[in-house]
């Protein structure tokens, strides 16, 4: 059953749902509350056609792991480089970003400053189970600790992901994205929606301000909401684990660091009104600034060949897991006045 758990500290309010085990802080920063991260608005839809969506778009906010990461979806116009290497092969168990984005997970402790969850996965799956704990301290009152514990049933290896989604002004140039360095950025390497893609197809960059667009114009992904209709997907290829976001509406830097030898890149998904079907209505604006060891959340076939095109720069596309040695990894959110 859906729950909605609370840990509530000097710096704020965290708001986990049991359903993805979806983290959603509230900071109070210089007395106001501030919410960094995103939520989609039609979470609290009661119709039928919402009752129909997969579960991690039921909930769609906040921050959630997704282990394995990646959908099957078909791609058109896929760049020719991509070709060999690439596959439409559903995962075992076939949930959008894995199974543990779109069911719930069981509370396991409760405390004052620290929550943790875990998920069982179906008997057909690689994957045993999750365990996610959430901590905070009132001596750090701007900051959250999460860690992420990965159990195989078997020796693997597989694409996996965290899903933090940024929370975007409707004003333009009120927010700017600062990742730390990495050493290369590629767009789509095909159409995520047609006539709703913003970077030419394939193309190369090395700075977030300068990214070829669908038209052949530089554009600047840096600084959403962008004017249009728009639904596309950039990577960030062996970044250094670091992002920091400048909002200017709220006056807030909003940083967040993992470990880049479990997460070698960053996913930015940009969703600006580009999706005209419910629940998405051509009104969801957020970014995402995924930390991913994966290929564009493209199917895991694509990311566990050694052979596709990210893999072949030496980018780690998957992540070894050995059924003897659970994978624990550590990340943090931490928020200041700008």
């Amino acid at each position: 059953m859906r729950k909605i758990h609370k840990i509530n500290w000097k710096g704020g309010e965290i708001e986990i749902d049991s359903l993805g085990c979806k983290m959603l802080p509230t900071f109070s920063l210089d007395g106001k509350n501030i919410k960094p991260l995103h939520e989609a608005d039609w979470v609290n839809d009661t119709s039928d056609d919402f009752k129909s969506l997969p579960g991690i778009l039921q909930n769609l906010k906040g921050e959630f792991p997704c282990v394995p990461f990646g959908i099957n979806s078909p791609v058109e116009e896929l760049a020719e480089e991509w070709q060999s290497s690439y596959s439409e092969k559903p995962y075992i168990v076939n949930e959008p970003h894995g199974y543990c984005s779109n069911k719930n997970w069981e509370l396991m402790s409760l405390k004052p400053y620290e929550a943790e969850f875990k998920i069982s996965y179906p008997e057909n799956d690689i994957i045993n189970f999750l365990k996610r704990k959430i901590k905070v301290n009132d001596d750090e009152p701007g900051k959250i600790y999460c860690t992420l514990q990965i159990n195989v049933k078997k020796d693997c290896e597989l694409p996996i992901g965290l899903h933090p989604m940024i929370k975007i002004p409707k004003d333009m140039n009120k927010i700017k994205i600062i990742p730390g360095s990495f050493e290369f950025g590629l767009n789509y390497p095909g159409l995520v929606l047609r006539e709703k893609t913003l970077g030419e197809i394939g193309k190369e960059f090395l700075t977030l301000e300068k990214v070829k667009g669908f038209s052949g114009e530089n554009i600047d992904i840096s600084k959403p909401p962008f004017e249009g209709n728009f639904e596309d997907l950039f990577q960030l290829c062996g970044i250094d684990g670091t992002v920091s976001i400048e909002n200017y509406e709220e006056n807030y830097k909003f940083n967040f660091d993992w470990n880049p030898s479990h997460f070698s890149s960053v996913l930015m998904w940009v969703s600006n009104k580009g999706r005209t079907e419910y629940p998405w209505n051509s009104n969801h604006v957020t970014l995402g600034f995924e930390p991913i060891t994966s290929v564009f959340g493209l199917s895991t076939h694509i990311s566990t060949n050694s052979e596709n095109p990210i893999a072949k720069r030496g980018i780690l596309t998957a992540i070894k897991l050995f059924k003897d040695q659970p994978l624990e990894t550590n990340y943090s959110f931490s928020i200041n006045k700008l």
